[in-house]
């Protein structure tokens, strides 16, 4: 049976109209702007009862014996009931309250103020129980829990405020509603309502459907009508809680059952005004009365199915109870008034088994109970394409994008098609000596954006607009077919890349030349681009066990060429994909609704947690927007957003950094903080870690050593493998006396070095090869060793000498047979040592040759013996090596020798001593002293 409407009649003035029913169902109560309450009866015909109380009132509530008007003397007057006679006011305010709300099974009231607060009050005490103000703007709606438990509020930022009653604290924020500055400029009323049965779900309007959101697992569940394509403005729970009824504010009336999740039934409003009161029946016989916003009433019925169904039954089912089952009662107590000695067999079997009645009633219900239809599971939308870093459709103004190369802001999104003067795009640089801003009008309508430091990108459903960054004036469109529609766009230094619903991506250079075109097995989800690489992320199937089956694909372009990499997804449970990136140094990321950042480095192959948003949030309803990942710098740049996931426009937000550590157990132990260092620094590509990694792990060799845990300072020393961090950890034993220890690291120092000694009796098979193969084409020049040696900064005293006897003879291409090269010599010191040892026949190297055969057999032997450093240079400020500064230089024994060294200081002239002076600055620069 279809919705019948009652004739619209008359009850105020042209303006906002209020109404609610009595808890007894026998009236219903209306206020308008008029400034007049009027109580009507249920009973056609009789007039109804009126009370002027100001200039106009907004909302109007009844509890127990009371009526709670807000009037436009900015105060809440108390009227009893039903006679409609003043018994004081609640409470009063410098603002006007829009809208009040009472809780089902307590005595409370809240109230929405313009003031922008919300207030609970007890209608016992008339005290205030809660107040939650500074909100960002007027309130519009209230609601409360039927346990008093959750308070619900729409703001005129657009927002959904649900609190906690008991600690006031917020629980969540939602952006669903469009702004307004004021309840009077609103044309949606944004009006909300609990569950009555416990509270379980909020019903609030989104656009042309209806969320309900689950306050326990805050998962939301939609409700809409292909037919409506208005905005819902007013909705309302039944009182048995099996319906939901919403109005829109185009006059559009829809009705859904709330078990099932289906349309039960739709209608319109005769002239198609928006409706601003309504209110279901609390006799639950599917009535419904409403308001719209010229003053004008009436009553809808046959709104709800089971009710109808009841009422017709009862009459049945009763006279089947009372004419049918009992029969046997009345007839035999009829035969005992006549005859008082007969025995009724009835009365025997009632008095000793009791009676059959509750028993046949309880049998009667039962059978006459509808089955009750067995709800069906919600299914879990796919989710619809986002841009990253960029906030929802919805807002006004709102971001398309915001990265760490800029922001790209749009104005008047939801501003008619007359007023498209007032629809702007602004991209602001944060770095303004890279570009000065860019104010655009958008009278395209552009819905989505990119900015890199290649090309600003916005565009539309069928065409594009790039802007390069290098010529502002070269800007070029590209147009998609009507059959296309595009949904999604990323740029970057070298790409400029648009998806369209197709499944398809089309790449194009900065300039405007199509590279290429890409498919996707999937509806895509986002997309991002970095220098020649792009990020796709795409649905692989459909959903499983409440999880987004999302994949994530690596296109590279090389030239004209590309290369695909399935990269897989790092998705949690029932989570869907929040932002999607590259890091400053081109690594993927990507970041769930759940708030982990999850990094792919290219060689590990895998997706890795770096950081929990969560863990850095103030309250539950917190969220971090990310803006960009400095991989580099081991940070996560975003902003926080107190109770919503997307910042907002006033106040400007501040840029903060989130630092990249991967979840560790026990994070806040000294220990896990220098383990997630080691492996961040590992696996990242993190700037100057070198110095910090090895003094890491000597911290955590020192813990462990300290604890009296011998294995793990081993282990640790064995993951690492770095000789030096070994040979600082063999000391550091010693000197805590663990020789078992000390063996252990001794034993593995053995088994480094012998890897080591393999990999470099491997490696100069290639290097040689490469070198000879070079020398083969470039002839390198003979260059004099002497100047060699000033370049390769080796001071030797006794090289000098020997050089110096060299250099007097002729240089003889036949006896020096080592050619060296100029690029090797600058940037390889050790080979150029090599090369610089003198071939002189008449020098005697059989001491030096020995001597160096037994430094490398003890070297073999014991690899932390005292080796000789010929041919090496010590740095004078190591802080590892306890030679650093010190050169040993061999004593001269022969008598001879020394008289002819102070001979020849005898004769030295000026330039010799001026050469001298040099050499000894140098030895003092150096930091040289002799062991004696």
């Amino acid at each position: 049976m279809s919705i019948t409407h009652e004739p619209l009649r008359y009850a105020h003035d042209e303006g906002h109209t209020d109404v609610c029913y009595s808890e007894d169902g026998e009236n219903f109560i209306t206020c308008g702007s008029d400034g007049d309450i009027r109580i009507w009866s249920i009973n056609e015909g009789e007039d109804p009862h009126h009370t002027c109380i100001g200039e106009w009132a907004l909302s109007v509530q009844q509890k127990n014996d009371k009526l709670y008007v807000a009037t436009g003397s900015n105060e809440i007057q108390i009227l009893t009931h039903p006679e409609g006679e003043r018994d004081g006011v609640l409470t009063r305010s410098t603002d006007p309250f829009n809208q009040l709300a009472t809780c089902k099974n307590k005595n409370l009231i809240a109230i929405a103020s313009e003031g922008m607060e919300v207030i609970v009050m007890d209608l016992d005490s008339n005290s205030t129980v809660a107040a939650f103000k500074e909100l960002p703007g007027p309130c519009l709606s209230v609601a409360l829990c039927p346990n008093a438990t959750k308070v619900a509020a729409s703001c005129g930022n657009g927002s959904l405020y649900i609190w906690e009653l008991q600690t006031n604290s917020l629980l969540k924020e939602i952006s669903c509603f469009p702004k307004v500055n004021s309840f009077a400029n609103a044309k949606n009323l944004c009006r909300l309502d609990f569950y009555p049965i416990d509270g379980k779900y909020l019903a609030y309007p989104k656009n042309n459907s209806v969320i309900l959101l689950n306050t326990d697992t805050w998962n939301e569940e939609v409700l809409n009508h292909e037919k409506i394509s208005a905005d819902y403005s007013v909705l309302q729970f039944s009182y048995c809680g099996k319906y939901l009824a919403a109005a829109s504010v185009e006059g559009d009336f829809a009705i859904w059952n709330v078990a099932q999740k289906s349309i039960f039934t739709t209608s319109k409003h005769e002239s198609s005004k928006p409706v601003c009161g309504l209110n279901w029946s609390p006799r639950n016989n599917g009535k419904i009365v409403y308001t719209d916003i010229e003053g004008q009433l009436s009553i809808m019925s046959n709104c709800s199915k089971m009710e109808m169904v009841s009422e017709t039954n009862e009459p049945e089912i009763e006279n089947f109870t009372e004419n049918e089952v009992d029969f046997g009662d009345v007839n035999f107590d009829d035969a005992d008034e006549d005859n008082e000695n007969a025995v009724s067999v009835e009365k025997l079997k009632q008095q000793y088994l009791g009676s059959p009645e509750s028993e046949l009633k309880a049998l009667s219900e039962v059978s006459s109970r509808a089955p009750t239809p067995r709800p069906r599971t919600p299914e879990v939308p796919l989710q619809d394409p986002f841009m990253p870093s960029s906030t929802p459709e919805h807002l006004d103004p709102r971001y398309l994008c915001y990265n760490e190369v800029g922001v790209i802001k749009s104005y008047g999104n939801s501003a008619d098609s007359t007023e498209m003067a007032s629809k702007t795009i602004e991209i602001e640089f944060h770095d303004s000596t890279f570009h000065n801003s860019i104010m655009l009008q958008n009278y395209q309508e552009y819905t989505m954006g990119a900015v890199s430091k290649g090309a600003l990108v916005v565009a539309n459903n069928n065409q594009i607009m790039v802007i390069p960054m290098l010529s502002g004036n070269k800007e070029w469109n590209l147009k998609v077919e009507e059959y296309e529609e595009i949904i999604l766009v990323a740029s970057s230094e070298n790409l400029v890349c648009f998806a369209t619903s197709g499944y398809i991506i089309r790449v194009c250079s900065v300039y405007g030349t199509q590279r290429g075109i890409v498919s996707v097995p999937g509806p895509l989800v986002s997309m991002s681009a970095y220098r020649n690489v792009l990020l796709v992320a795409y649905h692989s199937s459909g959903i499983r066990n409440k999880d987004q089956c999302i994949n994530i694909k690596l296109f590279e372009f090389k030239g004209t060429r590309v290369e695909c990499h399935d990269l897989g997804s790092a998705l949690g449970p029932e989570s869907t994909l929040f932002w999607l990136g590259f890091s400053d140094s081109g690594t993927p990321g990507m970041m769930d609704s759940l708030g982990m950042l999850s990094l792919y480095p290219p060689k590990c192959n895998t997706w890795i947690p770096f950081c929990d948003t969560t863990r850095h949030r103030k309250s539950p309803a917190d969220g971090f927007f990310v803006t960009s990942v400095f991989e580099t710098y081991q940070a996560l740049g975003g902003i926080k957003c107190k109770g919503s996931a997307y910042p907002g426009f006033i106040p400007k937000p501040t840029l903060c950094e989130l630092p990249l550590e991967p979840p560790f157990a026990e994070i806040s132990t000294e220990k896990t903080q220098m383990e997630m260092s080691l492996y961040t620094w590992s696996n990242l590509k993190v700037m100057d870690t070198d110095k910090k990694f090895k003094e890491t792990a000597l911290k955590t060799f020192a813990l462990a050593c300290k604890n009296d845990l011998d294995q793990r300072a081993l282990e640790v020393i064995e993951i690492i493998g770095n000789a030096q961090i070994l040979n600082l950890g063999l000391k550091y034993a010693s000197k805590l006396n663990k020789r078992r220890l000390a063996e252990k690291l001794m034993e593995l120092a053995g088994s480094l070095q012998a890897e080591e000694k393999a990999e470099e009796d491997s490696t100069p098979i290639v290097v040689n090869s490469g070198i000879e193969r070079q020398q083969n084409i470039v002839k390198p020049q003979t260059i004099n060793r002497l100047s060699l040696s000033k370049l390769s900064g080796k001071k030797h005293r006794k090289f000098k000498n020997e050089s110096q006897v060299e250099e007097s003879q002729p240089d003889n291409s036949e006896n020096n047979s080592s050619v060296v090269n100029t690029q090797e010599s600058l940037f390889s010191e050790s080979e150029s040592i090599v090369e610089l040892t003198p071939k002189n026949p008449f020098l005697k190297r059989a001491n030096a040759e020995s001597a160096q055969d037994d430094s490398q057999d003890s070297a073999s032997k014991n690899p932390f013996a005292k080796r000789l450093k010929n041919g090496q240079t010590n740095s004078p400020l190591s802080l590892t090596d306890k030679f650093a500064g010190l050169e040993e230089e061999t004593p001269v024994n022969s008598k001879a020798q020394q008289n002819s060294e102070n001979g020849e200081k005898r004769k030295l002239s000026d330039s010799d001593t001026q050469e001298k002076q040099v050499e000894k600055q140098r030895k003092l620069d150096k930091f040289m002293f002799s062991k004696r």
